[in-house]
């Protein structure tokens, strides 16, 4: 089964937002605008300034609803946008489906 990259990145935010109670339409977060902090440049247009406890949230969000394990060096090196969360749940998926295979 092969997830579209703009299905995942739709789900991914819509499960953010539920998850996390955000006080905003899932469609109103920009792919590649950054999910945590505000990288000091005055609140960088888009980005959600969300911290540790809101990504371990968001950790247990992916692995629920899509199946994978995300190992915590994952966390700190790519969660930085929903780009880079499509692509890191992308990639799991098809590990996932290559290691199902050969069992």
């Amino acid at each position: 089964m092969h997830t579209d990259s703009t299905e995942l990145k739709s789900g991914l935010k819509v499960m953010i937002v539920d998850r996390l109670r955000l006080d905003i339409e899932p469609e109103s977060i920009p792919d590649g605008a950054p999910l945590f902090g505000s990288d000091s440049q005055d609140g960088e247009a888009g980005g959600l300034g969300l911290d540790s406890v809101e990504a371990l949230e968001i950790v247990v969000g992916i692995e629920e609803k899509w199946g994978v394990i995300i190992a915590d060096d994952s966390v700190a090196k790519e969660f930085h946008s929903i780009e880079t969360l499509a692509a890191l749940v992308s990639r799991l998926l098809a590990e996932g489906g290559k290691k199902a295979a050969c069992a």
